[in-house]
């Protein structure tokens, strides 16, 4: 039955030890899902600065201003 080795480490000409691919693989899976991160949160800052929801919440006016259901509308 043949034995499995442990891979072997190559080292670069400077004396530092390369990645593994499945070692460059997760640094790229990170650096991704911290991209993708940063482009959602400058997106949603971007629609809340032109967006204006708070007259989408407020589609009406006031509900305790007295004057009834049919000045909400003019």
């Amino acid at each position: 039955m043949a034995r499995r080795h442990a891979p072997t480490r190559i080292i670069d000409a400077s004396g530092r030890r390369r990645l593994t691919r499945s070692e460059k693989i997760g640094i790229g899976s990170l650096a991704t899902a911290l991209a993708l991160t940063a482009v959602g949160v400058v997106a949603g800052i971007l629609i809340d600065r032109l967006l204006s929801f708070d007259d989408a919440l407020d589609a009406g006016g006031e509900w305790d201003e007295g004057g009834g259901v049919g000045t909400r509308w003019e």
